[in-house]
């Protein structure tokens, strides 16, 4: 029997809906379950703006054939496309019960047209979906499939233009990693043709195919809709993750050679950044050595920021990263051939357990992690950043973490966090405390976040108590 902590990511059909909520002009039908209809909950606790989601459910039922009840699929999706005249995609998600049933997506579908144009919405069937797909991955393949429906040739801007290719909304500060990255290419005279999928609708993703790049973002989403992209239209692409200076300015010098920015103008933008600013390479420099000798990090998340923040904690700030891991197993090469740059302990697994046991055994100084390596930080005692998705409850501040003001986040984070952990005074410490076997076999059976806190209470009870070691019984009576 394992203990369920959570999960990083949802089903495939979460992804989907998720999509659909980060586009404009977009509709998706939720073929599951009535019981599975928890979208809305989920994107108004992360909305908190009153708007509905973009959603209707399809239920599964035993239902008489004489009836017009939701639950017939074609009827519901037709119903659902003249309810939302301003839909210009239509998303098939189905759930996990949905998909085992074996029930097939409908093929060809003429929607309702709209009253104003005559045209119907694009239907976007996803038939792509299999049982056990993570939400990342359908939410990739789905962006793909919605550019492909609209995205038609059109001549290149007069002036350099890029496309925004980030984070979908409910992601963490999704709105602001959009913004620093628009004012960062505006520096050099490169404007920005659309964002996506962040607000796009049909008249952005349509007039894709005008921007002289590509900027990817978030590579998570954007891979397969960036690479048809350059295969049928010929638009290259920029992928460098830009978080910390190094990589941001890597970034900015690729989209500025591909939209044939002069190198002065480059130079002028970056250095202006970095003087006024960007705060790490300065945090870095300035700080007593003794803040980053010897200290190691734990980096664990999805794919963009667990490698764009191993790349600056190891090659900016100088701190040992004796691990970084994904959750996004299906990324697993990629992510273990980019890691392998700055780590020999790269890794791809979502089994919180696992990455508690991996982070517990490299006893690190720092933890950048998500929502669910919070608990295994204070269980060993170690400072947490949580700067990968998933943020959970935490609510969105209006910050980046990417471009030259996210790396002056970076940089005051990791100050109020490396300062936790310098060395004290040298005091006599309390003397090592031996364990029974009965007692280690009981400590066995604590999960491994919990662990380091279990063994920390025992042996200070065994203290209180004046005994030389933890027994069975120290151990059982210091858990209440």
């Amino acid at each position: 029997m394992r203990l369920l902590r959570g999960v990083y990511e949802g089903p495939s059909g979460h992804g989907i809906l998720h999509l659909a909520a980060s586009l404009r002009e977009a509709h998706a039908v939720l073929r599951a379950l009535p019981g599975e209809n928890y979208f809305p909950f989920f994107h108004a606790d992360r909305r908190r703006d009153g708007s509905p989601a973009p959603l209707t459910l399809s239920p599964m039922w035993r239902r008489p054939d004489d009836t017009r009840a939701p639950g017939d699929l074609q009827r519901d999706l037709l119903r659902a496309a003249g309810r939302n005249p301003g839909a210009r995609s239509l998303l098939l998600a189905r759930s996990e019960a949905a998909l085992l049933s074996g029930e097939e997506p409908p093929g060809e579908l003429t929607l309702p047209p709209h009253p104003e144009t005559g045209r119907g919405p694009h239907f976007i069937p996803c038939g792509w979906q299999v049982p056990g797909m993570a939400e990342t991955e359908a939410a990739e393949l789905a962006l793909e499939d919605v550019i492909r429906a609209h995205a038609v040739p059109q001549p290149r801007t007069a002036e350099p233009t890029a496309n925004l290719f980030g984070p979908p909304a409910l992601g963490r500060d999704a709105e602001a990693e959009y913004a620093e990255a628009e004012r960062l290419l505006g520096l050099m005279g490169i404007g920005v043709n659309a964002r996506v999928p962040l607000e796009a609708g049909e008249e952005e993703l349509s007039r894709l195919t005008r921007a002289w790049v590509n900027v990817v973002l978030y590579r998570e989403v954007a891979e397969s809709a960036t690479l048809y992209l350059q295969d049928e239209f010929g638009i290259p692409r920029v992928t460098t993750p830009m978080i910390g200076t190094s990589g941001t300015g890597a970034a900015l010098r690729a989209a500025a050679r591909v939209c044939e920015v002069d190198a002065r103008t480059v130079r002028q933008a970056i250095w202006g950044e970095l003087s006024r600013t960007a705060k790490l390479p300065w945090y870095a420099r300035l700080a007593p050595p003794e803040v980053f000798e010897d200290r190691s990090v734990f980096i664990f998340g999805d794919f963009t920021y667990a490698l764009g923040l191993g790349y600056a904690l190891s090659r900016e700030v100088g701190l040992r990263v004796a691990g970084c891991g994904t959750y996004m197993t299906h990324l697993e090469r990629d992510f273990t051939f980019h890691a392998g740059t700055f780590t020999d302990a790269a890794f791809a697994t979502d089994d919180p357990e696992e990455v508690a046991r991996r982070i517990e055994r490299s006893a690190p100084d720092l933890l950048v992690g998500t929502e669910l390596e919070e608990e295994v930080a204070g269980s060993l005692g170690i400072p947490f950043l949580p700067f990968c998705p998933p943020a959970g409850e935490r609510s969105f501040a209006p910050r980046p973490l990417m471009g030259y003001a996210g790396s002056s986040v970076l940089a005051d984070a990791l100050d109020a966090a490396l300062r936790q952990v310098e060395e004290p005074p040298e005091e006599p410490g309390p003397p090592e405390i031996s364990w029974t076997e009965e007692a280690l076999e009981e400590l066995a059976g604590v999960p491994v976040f919990l662990r380091g806190r279990a063994r920390r209470l025992a042996e200070q009870r065994a203290r209180e108590l004046g005994s030389p070691e933890v027994t069975r019984g120290i151990f059982l009576e210091s858990r209440f």
